[in-house]
């Protein structure tokens, strides 16, 4: 704290001005605008003018960034670490491939950044888009066995269609080959000696970058894959930051003459080599600007204008804490025996701060965040507080992001399109839109109400279109849903991981219970004969289905075969009186379409039928097999959200004429029991079943062609499947 007789010196026309802010990146932007008024309509020159701060590191991002926007030149005091120049970031997961097994998502990466050339090796954008989806089909996550693999499979491709649709959107075509040509010359390329000394792994990395870009002629013989290709505004960070890499390099070979070490492995080196970087800090030849440094490269230095910032408890005085392993009063009683160690604890922050305060002749800015990163209250500085008390409790202004700005007040031009009335007009529809998403019942434009699509959407989903069970039961759970998976047709690019999926995991059940039931007519022949249909079907799956085994697919194989065995007994049991009759029954796409007349008009069906019994009166029940286990109730029929099984029933009995309906129901396959939702214990019976069904359908249908997509997330909450998780703003976590 500082003593009345040592508060700083000021002129009579000094000015001392105080800013809180809500976060750092507030403060900093704040400090800059500041800075900016001082330079126009002070007409102070940008060596006039000063930003200081006790810790320097954790505002440089922001007063880069800001400062770019505001078009102030800054001059940097003091080396930014090497590791978190782009440029080197780049390098570094480039050379960290061999070392991690050429993961699939940094290897993308590498073909596809602007710091390296890899024309050489014959890749451009194409391929590298290309070489994606290729790892995607072949659910690439690293190792090169399985770069290699993908390639096969692709050469092989082949669409498993969708039974539910006319078949999946096709995989994109393009030539595997001069992609798989392009990728072993990578490979070739960046792959280091297994073993090999520090000077050897050295002089790798150095062909990898070539020389130093300023000695290279505008037109060399050979062009290294790396080099600092950015932009104008960023070429000389990155030269100085490749420079400084360099020297890293002959760091490690010097090392490596004084040690005199042997041949180490790769992964050694590049360890050694990451740890050095990691240390290590590079800095940019000064240029005209505003100097911006921490307060100890300030000392002897004067200003017109000062910026101090981080005046918050813990930033400025900096703590000071004992040496936990030698404590002051240890220090001081070895002293007092002759040795000469010298106490820990300064107490030099007062002077540290005397200082910066001291550089301002004319005007001073403090400022601090008065919010931590995770939310909570920052109490002021102490030095803070002093100089309010000599400076007569000046009042401190408050800075939000959401605070309005004064358009004088603006210092770019992002700053003064927010600031004038036209941007308002946006703020207004902004407001009007999130009042309408937090609005119980969604309604309007900001809700899915799209009106104006709503003869394209009648042209597109008119009366030939072709509807499945599952695009209407996605309309009745979420309108929205339909909206981003069906009209919008657009689907999550997640990463490939290994093993399979929902949708692969039910393909393979209903396929082997589908060969059981066609190869047996007892129990006991289903049980004896399941290893077999099984076995064939595990065998074949991961290429049939397109998914990476994991080191558990054996005893997978074991647990759903176990599942398996279960669920057709207990088939059997609930199956008493009835015989297996039609397994995979098709309707529509090459077979008579269901037809059901609705107040939608005419509306066409197609699908899968996956079991039909026959009773001994000769009618028919219905069985739809599920692989989930999401309980299915007679409500989600009433609310138009499951549609599947009546509509099952319509097309075997209207459609193929197989036969009248008594009853149905859908299959728990891992649960091995039936759904709640009964076609002949329905409300009504069956033909109350089949009413319900077609009235949503009707309904859904005319929504649709009249673009209502209003977001409806489900009491039980939303499926991490559906396609708009990542930005829904009504998306509830469910199942």
């Amino acid at each position: 704290m500082l003593r009345r007789e040592e508060h700083p010196p000021r002129n009579d026309g000094a000015e001392i001005e105080f800013i809180e802010a809500q976060t750092r990146a507030t403060e900093a932007r704040a400090a800059l605008r500041w800075v900016k008024a001082c330079l126009v309509r002070d007409s102070l020159a940008l060596s006039d003018v000063t930003v200081l701060a006790r810790d320097l590191e954790p505002y440089r991002p922001f007063l880069e960034e800001t400062a770019a926007e505001f078009g102030i030149p800054l001059r940097m005091v003091g080396g930014q670490p090497l590791n978190e120049n782009p440029a080197i970031a780049a390098l570094l997961s480039l050379l960290s491939l061999p070392v991690e097994d050429w993961p699939r998502r940094p290897l993308l990466d590498a073909w596809r950044s602007p710091y390296f050339d890899w024309s050489e090796q014959g890749i451009t954008p194409a391929e590298a888009a290309l070489l994606d989806e290729i790892s995607r089909f072949g659910r690439v996550t690293g190792g090169l066995s399985q770069w290699r693999e993908a390639f096969d499979l692709w050469e092989k491709r082949q669409v498993i269609p969708d039974k539910e649709e006319d078949g999946d959107s096709p995989l994109p075509m393009g030539e595997g080959s001069g992609v798989m040509s392009a990728f072993e010359s990578f490979i070739d390329c960046i792959t280091p000696p297994t073993h090999a000394t520090v000077r050897q792994y050295v002089a790798f990395i150095e062909n990898l970058m070539g020389d130093d870009p300023a000695l290279l002629p505008s037109h060399p013989p050979y062009i290294p894959p790396f080099s600092p290709r950015s932009a104008p505004a960023t070429a000389e960070r990155d030269v100085a930051a490749l420079r400084t890499f360099k020297d890293v390099l002959r760091g490690l070979v010097l090392a490596e003459a004084a040690l005199g070490t042997d041949s180490r492995s790769y992964a050694d080196f590049f360890a050694d080599l990451r740890g050095a970087v990691e240390t290590a800090t590079y800095s940019v030849a000064p240029s005209a600007g505003v100097l911006t440094a921490s307060v100890l490269d300030a000392r002897g230095l004067s200003f017109e204008a000062v910026v101090l910032m981080g005046m918050s408890e813990g930033e400025f005085p900096r703590q000071e804490r004992e040496d936990i392993l030698l404590r002051e009063s240890d220090r001081a009683t070895l002293r007092e025996h002759g040795l000469p160690l010298e106490t820990r604890l300064h107490g030099d922050e007062g002077t540290f701060f005397y200082q910066a305060v001291t550089r301002a002749r004319r005007k001073l800015l403090l400022t601090r965040p008065y919010l931590t990163e995770d939310g909570q209250l920052w109490e002021a500085s102490p030095f803070w507080e002093e100089i309010r008390r000599l400076s007569g409790n000046r009042p401190t202004v408050r800075v939000r992001p959401e605070d309005g700005l004064d358009p004088a007040e603006a210092a770019s031009q992002v700053e003064w399109l927010e600031a004038v009335q036209e941007f308002d007009i946006h703020m207004q529809r902004g407001v009007e839109a999130l009042n309408a998403r937090l609005n119980r019942r969604a309604a309007g434009t900001f809700e899915g109400e799209t009106p104006e699509l709503a003869e394209d959407l009648s042209a597109r989903f008119g009366p030939s279109h072709g509807w499945s069970a599952s695009r209407l039961e996605s309309y009745g759970t979420c309108p929205f849903e339909f909206f981003i998976a069906h009209a919008l047709e657009l689907k999550p690019r997640t990463p490939p991981e290994e093993g399979y999926d929902v949708r692969m995991l039910g393909s393979m059940l209903h396929k082997i219970l589908e060969d059981v039931y066609r190869s047996a007519a007892s129990l006991d022949d289903c049980l004896e004969i399941l290893p077999e249909k099984a076995g064939a079907v595990f065998a074949t799956a991961p290429q049939v289905y397109g998914f990476r085994p994991t080191p558990l697919w054996d005893l997978q194989q074991q647990e759903l075969e176990r599942r398996l065995r279960e669920t057709i007994t207990a088939l059997a049991e609930v199956s008493q009186g009835y015989a297996p009759r039609h397994f995979e029954t098709r309707f529509g796409m090459g077979e008579p379409s269901l037809v059901l007349k609705t107040e939608a008009g005419e509306v066409r069906l197609h699908g899968y039928i996956d079991r039909l019994d026959a009773a001994p009166d000769g009618s028919l029940r219905v069985i739809d097999y599920k692989s989930g286990g999401a309980a299915i109730s007679a409500g989600h029929l009433k609310e138009g959200r499951r549609l599947q099984l009546p509509i099952y029933a319509l097309a075997a009995r209207d459609a193929l004429g197989l036969g009248e309906i008594s009853g149905g129901f859908y299959w728990h396959i891992q649960q091995a029991k039936p759904s709640s939702l009964k076609l002949e214990k329905y409300e009504g019976g069956a033909q109350a079943a089949f009413d319900t069904a077609v009235s949503h359908i009707g309904n859904h249908v005319t929504r649709i062609r009249a673009g209502h997509f209003e977001p409806k997330p489900p009491a039980e909450g939303c499926p991490s499947y559906c396609p708009a998780v990542g930005f829904c703003w009504s998306y509830k976590k469910g199942y």
